[in-house]
């Protein structure tokens, strides 16, 4: 505590010195909101042209800036005069602002309000802002721009369109998250409001759970991150919702064969708006009518966003967000081998207060609540419901403060420090078989609490036009173990002109939570796990170097990219493991281990004309090594991919006809299939012998090759002065059977003896699926 308190201490001093430092300038600051005029949303990424005395666009400005991820924008060390002011976004009209700048002050306010231009640009932006393309592993993406591709539900998928990317892929259909770089999806940070959230996606990544009417922003940055980003080994996903309206009331309804959803978004008052939005999956009872032979899996799911956001003053806002989901997959009663029920829900709130000081210093206040509840009853050969021979519930609460400040000191530099505190509570209840009085006994619940902190210092700078920089450095305290570490990145750019680019980049990094699954089970078995004064954190070093190449005025896009990564204080269950719930031993049935991942990339994007899309491919390496695993040997996770390759790719037939594709190909996931079997004679009166399987060797055995195509069609049409909007999707064409579970159970044959038999479960097979949209 103690420590956390002389963060603080430091973090206030520094900035403190740091907005004298800056009030000693006699330069001026000219800094504001860029927005949209209708909506109010933030335009990330605007360029601002400076010109002084008068406008001559031959000649080049006399300075610039960009507006950051809140719409902010700070042109510093101007002297006294008349300056032109030239403001350009993608899709929107350029905006031209005189300013004069006279007298003794410092500090000048100029908030600028964007209109749309009314012929919109015809393309799919992936890899986006000019301003970003020195940043190493990042992809922005405009929601808005991906709503071409084919989904399941009719709506923007966010996670299949990410999944599409190079790198970036899921271990199976039944994976909850994103698997970035050879990374389980605990180490890739979900930030949405900054607030972390733990369980992304809904089943098989068939959508996000983030409703795309509710995005505003989205960023991924796939590995060796700047230092602002801590907590996750891989990767950083961090999504911003939509602020609503501020013009009129606005809606959308969409109502589909297996969901539908609706989103609604306006003004509150002159000073404040609203955005709320919500979904919900029935798709089990689709298949309890029409499907009620079916193998698949029983699914549902229902997801809320919401918003508010209040303009308390010229320099201040604050926004309330809020995120509920919930999802439920359970066994059709067909099954008689196995039986299952899983669970899992996500609830986050978060308080955003931005403000800018008379210095021009940004600062960003977060405080958020997250609670997170995942449940896992599996079983074979079940005689009742009770009878599920694994089971966990863990239920993860945190409370997180963070302070983040922005200034940008010099047209070419930018510094950026901030802190975080997080207060982690951890209710873990486990056990080799299921019973309803293990989840209301008292004594069977594992409590466990910790905090972490961290303080960052970060500097963004253009040493020459073809040379930039973004370095810096993490430090972390972890109270538990009294953990001491500074972990130091930096990313490096070099432009050998506008349309080629060389990047690199390097980071350590720390996280001080655990993913743990079963390797002797193949269906879910999520177990989050904190860092304790037993459980090490884990820690990884990352090396990244790319080449991006523009072409044809930009309309295609060529990068290539590899990258390698070492990692340590990875946890596995051991062989076999004994999980008692009343004597708490689950530490002891962890083992600590090491891997490493590593591969290249390749990416072609074509941004323009009726035909848009891209074609993405990697070959990837992901290994583990632990000496209580596998006789001590290396193994493969069941995510590894060594290759991967997608292609997305949309035609617009008419301005209200669009067609659009979808296809993924991977190599099959590693999974473990006992080599053999034993009889176990239990010592004592009580019982007979069992048959078991050995489970000493991990991940033995790959899945077929994933693949799957899916088709959709989209037609708009004006009635009653609303838009609506008819889909038809495809998903699955071909109706390959991609297993995402295989299990090993005894049964008796034609002479009466108990031999093992593979079984598998595949999860959704071809699903057309129609319906209409309508906004207003």
């Amino acid at each position: 505590m103690r420590f956390i308190i002389l963060i603080l201490f430091l973090s206030t001093q520094f900035l403190f010195h740091l907005e004298l430092i800056y009030a000693q300038n006699p330069n001026i600051s000219v800094s504001g909101f860029i927005t949209d005029a209708v909506t109010g949303e933030a335009l990330i990424g605007t360029n601002i042209l400076v010109y002084k005395d008068s406008l001559n666009v031959n000649e080049p400005p006399f300075t610039g800036s960009s507006a950051n991820r809140y719409g902010f924008y700070v042109v510093p060390s101007l002297q006294n005069g008349v300056y032109i002011f030239i403001f350009r976004h993608i899709g929107y009209k350029s905006t031209v602002r005189q300013l004069s700048l006279l007298g003794d002050t410092t500090y000048q306010t100029l908030h600028i309000e964007m209109v749309a231009d009314s012929i919109q640009l015809d393309e799919v932006v992936v890899e986006g802002k000019k301003n970003e393309k020195k940043i190493s592993s990042l992809i922005d993406i405009s929601p808005e721009l991906l709503a071409k591709l084919p989904t399941i539900s009719g709506e923007v998928d966010l996670f299949k369109s990410l999944s599409m990317l190079p790198g970036v892929n899921q271990a199976s259909d039944i994976s909850s998250g994103l698997y970035v770089r050879g990374g389980s999806p605990d180490q890739t940070l979900t930030l949405v409001d900054g607030a972390i959230v733990y369980n992304p996606a809904h089943l098989g990544n068939i959508a996000s759970t983030f409703n795309s009417n509710a995005l505003g922003d989205v960023r991924l940055i796939k590995g060796a991150f700047p230092a602002e980003y801590g907590g996750r080994l891989s990767a950083v996903l961090d999504i911003t919702l939509k602020s609503g309206t501020k013009e009129k009331e606005k809606g959308i309804i969409g109502i589909g064969l297996i969901n539908s959803f609706a989103s609604f978004e306006g003004p509150l008052s002159e000073k404040s708006t609203y955005m709320v939005s919500g979904r919900a999956m029935y798709y089990d009872l689709f298949q309890e009518n029409f499907r009620t032979s079916s193998k698949v899996p029983r699914y549902n799911f229902v997801d809320l966003n919401g918003k508010v956001n209040l303009l308390l003053s010229e320099k201040s806002t604050l926004s309330i967000s809020a995120l509920y989901s919930k999802d439920h997959a359970y066994s059709p009663p067909i099954i008689s081998e196995t039986d299952y029920d899983i669970a899992w829900n996500n609830l986050n709130l978060s308080l955003n207060w931005q403000q800018v000081n008379t210095k021009s210093l940004f600062l960003n206040s977060i405080f958020s609540f997250v609670n997170y509840d995942f449940s896992s009853k599996i079983g074979v050969n079940p005689t009742s419901v009770t009878s599920y021979t694994y089971y966990s519930n863990s239920n993860l609460r945190d409370l997180n403060y963070r302070q983040n400040a922005e200034i940008k000191w010099h047209q070419n530099h930018t510094f950026k420090t901030g802190l975080e505190i997080y207060l982690h509570s951890y209710n873990l209840v486990y056990s080799d078989v299921y019973s309803d009085i293990l989840e209301n006994d008292p004594y069977a619940i594992d409590d466990i609490t910790s905090i972490e902190s961290s303080l960052y210092f970060q500097a963004e700078s253009q040493f020459t036009p073809e040379l930039w920089a973004n370095y810096g450095g993490r430090l972390y305290y972890f109270n538990e173990q009294k953990f001491l570490s500074f972990d130091p990145r930096i990313s490096l750019a070099y432009s050998f002109n506008e349309n080629l680019i060389l990047k690199g980049a390097f980071a350590i990094i720390h996280q001080f939570i655990h993913f743990l699954v079963r390797n002797d089970i193949t269906l879910p078995t999520d177990l989050w796990y904190p860092s304790t004064s037993f459980i090490d954190p884990s820690k990884s070093t990352q090396f990244v170097v790319g080449l991006s190449s523009y072409w044809n005025d930009q309309e295609y896009m060529f990068s290539i990219e590899s990258y390698y990564k070492d990692m340590t204080g990875l946890y596995e269950f051991v062989n076999n493991p004994q999980l008692d719930p009343i004597n708490k031993n689950i530490e002891e049935q962890f083992t600590e281990g090491n891997g490493e991942s590593y591969g290249i990339e390749l990416f072609l994007n074509k941004t323009k004309g009726r035909l848009t899309g891209w074609i993405g491919y990697t070959l990837s390496w992901t290994k583990r090594q632990f000496a209580e695993l596998n006789n001590g040997k290396l193994f493969y996770p069941r995510y590894d991919r060594r290759h991967d390759i997608s292609v997305a790719t949309a035609y617009k037939i008419y301005n209200n006809l669009n067609i659009s594709a979808t296809w993924s190909f991977a190599t099959g996931q590693w999974y473990t299939l006992p080599p053999g079997q034993f009889i176990f004679d239990p010592i004592g009166t009580g019982g007979g012998s069992e048959v078991q399987f050995n489970y000493s060797d991990i991940n033995t055995t790959q899945f077929p090759s994933y693949h799957k195509l899916d088709l959709n069609a989209t037609y708009n049409f004006l009635w009653f002065n609303s838009e609506f909007e008819t889909y038809v999707n495809l998903y699955n064409v071909y109706s390959r059977d991609n297993p995402f579970a295989r299990y090993v159970v005894l049964e008796e044959n034609d002479n009466g003896e108990l031999v093992p038999v593979v079984k598998q479960i595949t999860l959704f097979p071809f699903i057309p699926s129609i319906g209409i949209t309508v906004r207003w």
